[in-house]
């Protein structure tokens, strides 16, 4: 039976896929950041990791960098599963970093399933040359942090975008509640001035009948 460890800070997202998983017979342990994953996973190495990208803490990326760089976890297929992250930049990004697959929520059950089943089945056997410790260079650690920050940095602008929309939407609610209410208030002060000119029409034909 294969461990799988599943990584997400929501708790809803955790359970749909620890249901998911446990139906097809898989063990499942769930972590709600990147510093709890890599604490879980070193005490007891999971089979394969399935982690969301935007948590706090630690989140997605920094998580897999540390991961593959880890001589215990490195050989331990990493899947990224977003709903955040879906640009093809966060994605190049991702498998630069070592990650195994790159899916986007939401997914079909079956479809996802399947590549869990494809990826624990190309795990490749630890060679000599994945036991050497890999050393990262200042270059190397240079260029890793220029790219994290530009993903960073792309996904802050899309917020901000979204903000911005949002704000132009409210806007435009307001101003459309703004006007029907003037309309609104246009409506009854005619209608009162009706009534009131109705009534002085009906109480002036009142008195004149009365005196004939």
């Amino acid at each position: 039976m294969s461990l799988l460890l599943i990584v997400d800070d929501k708790e809803e997202n955790r359970y749909l896929l620890e249901s998911l998983l446990t139906d097809q017979g898989y063990e499942v342990v769930s972590a709600i950041h990147g510093a709890d994953a890599l604490e879980k996973a070193r005490e007891n190495p999971p089979d394969m990791i399935i982690a969301d990208i935007l948590m706090p803490v630690m989140d997605g990326f920094a998580l897999c960098r540390r991961w593959k760089n880890d001589d215990l976890l490195k050989s331990i297929p990493f899947i990224f599963y977003t709903a955040t992250y879906t640009d093809e930049r966060d994605r190049a990004f991702a498998l630069n970093l070592g990650a195994d697959r790159f899916l986007v929520k939401p997914m079909d059950p079956e479809d996802f399933l399947k590549v869990v089943q494809e990826t624990l089945e190309k795990v490749p056997a630890p060679s000599a040359a994945q036991a050497e410790p890999k050393t990262k260079n200042a270059e190397e650690e240079s260029e890793y942090l220029k790219q994290y920050n530009e993903v960073l940095i792309r996904k802050l602008e899309a917020k901000m975008e979204q903000l911005e929309q949002a704000n132009k939407k409210l806007e435009r609610d307001i101003d459309t509640h703004k006007k029907k209410s003037d309309k609104n208030a246009r409506l009854k002060d005619e209608t009162e001035k009706m009534v009131e000119e109705r009534t002085a029409e009906l109480k002036k034909n009142n008195c004149t009948a009365r005196r004939t």
